[in-house]
């Protein structure tokens, strides 16, 4: 039997000038559970060690399950970013049985369309395995991939930082590291590395003028780190219990994009702008709640989501159930007349948006089952997980289309 899950989009974005045209969504990959291909070993089903070709398993030894190499049901992505051809995922160490936090696949198989590709370790092997936890990931206009490895597994029963916190760059082309930073100690507060979720990025060509922007979850604070100096500092926001507007956007990205992306100064400007802003404006930062919350009825899927279209300067950004999807372009006033509802994807419960990308006229994003709260797993036997690009076929402009759907 088919299930057809339909997300009805009012107002679809294809990014034309500073226009939205109604567009239409189609399906590109999609998963039930996630495989790994590690070195040419592929793993469909779980896996109590890490194997090798010629190994020999002992099937009688008891594991625990935070000792299992592999648990396909914990697999669940958190951030994505899209090459060319492939797809950069990281998936946080706060579930046993993960491999690898930061993965990539290949999504483009010679024009096979709607095909489910198997995880890869990234960069490579050797170093991803020195890679502990990674949460956020955001790609420049410079081809770098920004990250922070918080360096602590957040496993309920066995929490432990294993290695100092980390800023890692790594080349977009070559797939290589290209720099590796220690987070300084003073910066964190009271050593606490977990909440390194969130980050933006601020660069200028050619590329060495570069700031990253770091939300530190356990208190209301920005850790700023400057790639030319190599250097680090917190700010401490201040505190707010309201939102500006009714509906659901972070004032922290409200004042971000009306006060400092919309009069672009170069980034050691800007930083020192938004510092002020930040210490000086109400700014309530975004909530996120950890992985072990997430089973629980009615909890927030991780906080709000939002991309920002440079080339056109419109904004894309979700309610902090992550099940809305709006627009703003940049360039009108803030104001709820200018924003648009994209689609609104809460009525079936069952989905959320974990990850967006844009730039020119592409907007790409994946979506996530949500896990049945009972017995916290997912049904095997349906699509859990599932890319979805701007479909440009000569069908897409016809009203009520349905945007994007699921079928399993």
């Amino acid at each position: 039997m088919k299930m057809f899950i339909y997300f009805f989009i009012n107002s679809i974005l294809l990014i034309n000038g500073i226009d939205c045209i109604r567009n239409q969504y189609e399906r590109t990959n999609y998963w039930r559970l996630f495989g790994y291909d590690i070195d040419g070993v592929k793993y469909t089903t779980d896996s109590d060690y890490e194997q090798s070709v010629g190994s020999i398993q002992f099937e009688n030894e008891v594991v625990e399950d935070n000792e299992k190499f592999l648990i396909q049901k914990n697999l669940v992505p958190y951030s994505t970013v899209y090459l060319f051809l492939s797809q950069v995922v990281s998936m946080p160490r706060t579930r046993p049985g993960i491999p690898f936090t930061l993965n990539i696949m290949d999504i483009w198989n010679y024009g096979k369309d709607n095909y489910s590709p198997l995880l890869s370790p990234f960069p490579n092997t050797l170093e991803a395995k020195n890679i502990i936890s990674v949460y956020d990931i955001f790609r420049d206009g410079c081809r770098r991939l920004w990250m922070v490895d918080t360096g602590f597994i957040d496993i309920p029963g066995v929490r432990k930082q294993v290695q100092p916190p980390t800023v890692l760059i790594i080349s977009g082309h070559r797939h290589v590291i290209y720099q590796k930073i220690r987070i300084d100690p003073e910066v964190l507060h009271n050593g606490v590395t977990s909440g390194l979720r969130t980050i933006a990025i601020d660069y200028i060509l050619p590329c060495s003028e570069t700031f990253m922007y770091i939300n530190d979850d356990s208190s209301n604070a920005v850790i700023v780190f400057s790639l030319r100096n190599k250097s680090f500092q917190r700010i401490v926001r201040s505190n707010a219990k309201d939102e500006a507007w009714s509906f659901p956007v972070p004032k922290s990205i409200v004042n971000y994009m009306t006060n400092v992306v919309r009069y672009r100064q170069p980034p050691n400007e800007t930083f020192i702008q938004y510092s002020d802003l930040l210490k000086t404006t109400i700014a309530d930062r975004e909530k996120l709640r950890s992985d072990a919350e997430l089973s629980e009825p009615k909890a927030n899927p991780r906080g709000v989501l939002y991309e920002r279209n440079v080339d056109s300067n419109v904004l894309f950004f979700t309610n902090e159930e992550r099940t809305l999807l709006f627009c703003w372009n940049a360039d009108t006033p803030m104001v709820e007349e200018n924003v648009a509802l994209l689609t609104d994807i809460s009525s079936n419960n069952d989905f959320y948006i974990s990850g967006m990308e844009t730039s020119g006229y592409v907007f790409k994003f994946l979506v996530n089952r949500i896990r049945n709260i009972d017995n916290n797993i997912y049904n095997e036997q349906a699509i859990n997980f599932a890319n979805y690009d701007t479909c440009n076929r000569s069908d897409s402009h016809k009203p009520g289309a349905p945007a994007v759907s699921f079928h399993s």
